[in-house]
């Protein structure tokens, strides 16, 4: 897999009284110099009380890149500079975060010059079930470079929102591949109000940019 890129979230996908709903993914496949191009976009029905047909939304859309050659591992030259003290931890995030166990990515996060860093948390529960089935774009790391801006924007914008957009997402490595105990998401606020954010160990490798 190459990149994800133009990902728009555009509604939630919510399951109502804790009953199944049907879910339904459409790729569109072109070709682009050897590379395959899927188009998706997931797709909900729900049927609304007092309605004969069903409502059909689009909740998420953007765009896989399946790719002949993947992007090369990278390191990141600046390491990661450890809290000066000045550190807020999981205790407190999650007291205004909303997310369940599984999702609470966050050990501790604390501002490093102009950047905000993010510490992923241990021991979190199984991402899904049955565990093992893979995942190639490990969601809890992009997770965690979308809270971790999020401590930005509470900190300096006094706001919380949700992602709405992603550029692009490239995972170069996974985190099965080395046996590094940390990991952190380095987040960099743009002049659009948009953000730049890598995850990397402490020896600088880098495992996913956004």
């Amino acid at each position: 897999v190459g990149p994800i890129e133009n990902v728009s979230f555009l509604s939630p996908f919510k399951f109502y009284r804790n009953q199944p709903r049907p879910v339904t993914l459409h790729a569109d496949f072109s070709l682009d110099h050897g590379d395959i191009i899927a188009s998706c976009r997931l797709v909900g029905a729900r049927t609304l009380h007092g309605q004969a047909q069903a409502e059909i939304t689009t909740h998420f859309t953007g765009r896989v890149w399946l790719v002949r050659k993947t992007a090369p591992g990278w390191k990141r030259k600046k390491i990661v500079a450890p809290a000066d003290g000045k550190k807020v931890d999981a205790g407190s995030i999650y007291k205004l975060y909303f997310h369940g166990p599984a999702y609470q990515v966050l050990e501790s996060s604390w501002r490093s010059g102009d950047e905000v860093v993010g510490l992923f948390a241990k021991n979190l529960p199984a991402n899904h079930e049955p565990v093992e089935l893979p995942t190639l774009v490990v969601p809890r790391l992009i997770e965690l470079c979308f809270q971790t801006a999020g401590m930005w924007e509470m900190a300096v914008k006094s706001r919380m929102g949700l992602p709405y957009q992603i550029g692009q997402v490239n995972v170069l490595r996974a985190p099965e591949e080395t046996k590094t105990r940390k990991l952190y998401a380095v987040t960099k606020s743009k002049d659009d109000e948009s953000f730049d954010a890598q995850v990397i160990d402490e020896k600088g490798n880098v495992y996913i940019t956004l």
